[in-house]
C-alpha cells in the first residue's frame, strides 16, 4: 500500500434531493497530482459515458472512500444527518490527510483541517473527482434496483422526482426504496 502524507481529500455527495434510493458520499485523495486524468469536472457537467471512463481512471490513481446511507436510515435521522454520516463513513482511515475539502455543507468529525467549499466540485479537482465516483456508484445502485422494480424507471430518473416517477408513485404507491420522510403521498 502506498503511503500518503499531508494530502488533500475531496468529498462530494450525490442523491441528497432524490425521493428514492441512498445518499452516497465519496472521498478522493490523489496519489500524485501530476497523474490526474484530464477532463475531471463536476459530474453533472459530463455525460454518463465520460463519467464511467473517468471513474475507472480515477480509481487507478487515487484512494477512494465511500459512504452509502439507505432510505430507511435517511427516514429515521433526516437527510442532513444521513449525508454527514455517509461522509464520515467515506473518510480514508489509512491515510494521513492534511486538509479535507467538503462540497457544500457536508460535515465530518476529524482532527484534520476541514474546509467547506460552496460549488467545490467546480473549483477543486479532488471534489470533482469525488462527485464522479459518488454519481457512478449511486447510478449503478439505482439501475440495479430498477431491474427489480421497473415501474418507477429508476434506471432513467435515478430516484429523482420526475413527472414519470411521481406518476408511478401515484399509480403504484411507494416502495421500501422510497424515502417516506419526503412526503411522497401524491
Amino acid at each position: 500500500m502506498m503511503s500518503i502524507q499531508n494530502y488533500v481529500c475531496g468529498f462530494d455527495e450525490v442523491g441528497r434531493g432524490a425521493i428514492a434510493g441512498p445518499v452516497v458520499v465519496a472521498s478522493v485523495v490523489f496519489y500524485n497530482y501530476s497523474k490526474i486524468p484530464d477532463g475531471i469536472k463536476d459530474s453533472k457537467k459530463i455525460s454518463a459515458v465520460k463519467r464511467l471512463i473517468l471513474y475507472k481512471k480515477i480509481k487507478r490513481v487515487a484512494s477512494i472512500g465511500l459512504g452509502i446511507i439507505m432510505p430507511s436510515i435517511i427516514d429515521s435521522i433526516g437527510i442532513s444527518k444521513a449525508t454527514n454520516l455517509a461522509a464520515q463513513q467515506s473518510i480514508p482511515q489509512h491515510l494521513n490527510i492534511k486538509k479535507n475539502l467538503l462540497d457544500g455543507n457536508i460535515k465530518i468529525d476529524t482532527d484534520n483541517s476541514v474546509v467547506n467549499v460552496i460549488k467545490g466540485d467546480e473549483n477543486y479537482v479532488s471534489i470533482a473527482a469525488a462527485s464522479i465516483i459518488a454519481k457512478v456508484t449511486r447510478d449503478k445502485i439505482m439501475v440495479d434496483k430498477s431491474k427489480e422494480n421497473n415501474k418507477y424507471k429508476w434506471h432513467k430518473n435515478k430516484g429523482y422526482g420526475t413527472k414519470d416517477h411521481l406518476l408511478a408513485i401515484k399509480n403504484y404507491g411507494i416502495t421500501n426504496f422510497h424515502r417516506k420522510s419526503f412526503n411522497l403521498h401524491i
